[in-house]
């Protein structure tokens, strides 16, 4: 394959009812299909013409109905190919559409969510052109005009049938303020990371259905474009694009930092420290305003609801639950608060918590550290560098035993996004819970830091002779990566070779949350 190109352009369909005719018109290029050039689709949801000659082309159209994944009432997709073989040489062009009965401008809401079942069909040039088909979900916000839309797009061989690329896909684009139409960026994933573009309108009186074009190249020369119909579906769970405020339900799997601990006294002096990284899943329940914290590997699940907030230490930096379960032990949540009103630090997409449990008669005191909220798409990644600026909240306990410290303080991270690297540096202060005594930790750096597909982010933690001393597991949050957050736990001094440490080496377990500062 050579040459190939994939943009997007302008394009009529007319229908002709005297004549029962198409007429496609792009580029400079026109075309009429009649009842006499239809043939055999070979599938019940399209309709296909074909016209052979020096050049050969053909009509695909999707059927008309009420049901199905391509079987539409206001939308139809179509693609139009043309191809001329001059010698081993195949000239090919592939047109894809969408058209119907759009919504009109006047009549698209501007308030609400809608959520969309979609399909992808589309072509792709490899070695040779092969078939695409998809499927996926489509959201729009349609007082603030986002969209996204993300799901499976496979590339199949239509002479064997064999699959030869499954990936997943995403699009973002922003919808006219005035207009019923929309555009932006979409992208694709195989093994081969492919960037483009799409852009579509909402279809029938009440934008029930949805249709757009998109297109794809990758930075082998390979191309790809097809269409996406869609309709909306109440099956389909919603999911909240910012925490300010959440206002659907959702799950949110994360890793914790865990320092367990034997209590000596109130919370306020430990021995035995022992720490503990892991999954756990919170989940938020927006008809009750209820949280679940859930770790079905240690048998912990147990809702906190707004009938549980302590009003006494809630405030505009945090949201603090607390009740006594039916074992007679204390059980508490600790949730950042989201938005401009936090006095510590201003996040809409990242957020912390602290999970909590009072010691029992056989087993430790646990304090659990995790962050959560809406993660940066891994096609959302910025290009080039950025600085991040963030602050710490934790707990402290010494190796032999003494006071348990809170931890604040303050990181930085230096992200190389292209490179899929980042460097930084933590610098953790302890309170003393037993008699308010400061404790200045040190300065501690991120070694080997490494940025995922995903956007997850994982470093070791360590100190100035660049020795181990614990870990860091986090992600970018927020549409353009603009906010950092992750877990941490470490301990003070490297004790590789065995030694028991000083006695006054502690173990650290917190959060690390921050905002994008510069470039």
């Amino acid at each position: 394959m050579e040459n190939g190109q994939a943009a997007s352009g302008a394009l009529t369909i007319a229908y002709d009812a005297g004549s029962r005719s198409y007429t496609i018109s792009t580029a400079g290029r026109s075309a009429t299909f009649a009842p006499a050039d239809l043939v055999e689709s070979g599938s019940p949801d399209f309709i296909s013409f074909e016209k052979l000659g020096t050049t050969s082309e053909a009509l695909t159209l999707t059927r008309p109905g009420t049901s199905g994944a391509l079987t539409y009432r206001y939308v139809g997709g179509g693609a139009w190919e043309r191809a001329t073989v001059s010698g081993d040489q195949l000239d090919f062009s592939y047109d894809p559409f969408t058209y119907g009965i759009e919504t009109p401008d006047t009549s698209l809401a501007r308030t609400g969510t809608g959520v969309y079942a979609v399909s992808l069909v589309g072509a792709r040039a490899m070695e040779a052109p092969y078939a695409m088909a998809g499927s996926g979900t489509l959201q729009v916000d349609f007082l603030s005009g986002s969209l996204a839309s993300s799901g499976v797009l496979t590339s199949i061989d239509v002479g064997t049938g064999l699959i030869k690329g499954i990936g997943v896909y995403f699009g973002e684009a922003s919808l006219s303020s005035t207009a019923n139409n929309f555009s932006g960026d979409f992208f694709m994933d195989d093994g081969t990371r492919f960037t483009g573009g799409w852009a579509g309108r909402f279809y029938g009186p009440e934008a029930e259905e949805v249709g757009a074009a998109w297109h794809l190249t990758s930075a082998d020369g390979q191309v790809a474009a097809g269409y996406m119909l869609g309709r909306q579906d109440g099956t389909i769970e919603p999911v909240n694009w910012t925490l300010t405020p959440l206002v659907f339900d959702q799950g949110f799997a994360h890793r914790f930092s865990e320092l367990s601990f034997t209590d000596l006294g109130g919370g306020r002096s430990a021995d035995n420290a022992e720490l503990l990284r892991s999954d756990a899943y919170l989940g938020y329940d927006a008809d009750t305003a209820t949280y679940r914290y859930l770790d079905t590997a240690r048998g912990i699940d147990m809702d906190f609801s707004p009938a549980q907030l302590v009003a006494a230490e809630t405030d505009a930096r945090l949201a603090v639950y607390s009740f006594t379960g039916s074992d007679g032990l204390t059980y508490r949540l600790t949730l950042n608060q989201p938005g401009a009103g936090n006095p510590a630090i201003q996040l809409s997409y990242a957020s912390f918590g602290r999970w909590e449990r009072a010691q029992a008669s056989a087993s430790d005191r646990i304090d659990r550290w995790f962050t959560w909220g809406i993660r940066t798409n891994g096609f959302q990644i910025p290009s080039g560098t950025g600085e991040f600026a963030g602050i710490i909240q934790g707990t402290a306990a010494r190796f032999r035993g003494g006071p348990v410290y809170a931890l604040s303080g303050t990181s930085n991270f230096s992200m190389d996004f292209a490179g899929g690297t980042f460097t930084g540096s933590l610098n953790p202060i302890g309170t003393s819970l037993s008699d308010g005594a400061t404790r200045d930790f040190g300065t501690f750096a991120f070694a080997r830091g490494a940025i995922d597909l995903d956007a997850g982010l994982t470093a070791d933690i360590v100190n100035n002779n660049n020795a181990y001393l614990g870990f860091f597991e986090g992600a970018l949050y927020g549409p353009r990566a603009t906010e950092v957050a992750g877990s941490f736990g470490m301990q003070t001094e490297n004790t590789d070779s065995g030694g028991a440490g000083s006695s006054n080496a502690a173990y650290l377990s917190g959060v690390i949350v921050g905002t994008r500062t510069g470039n």
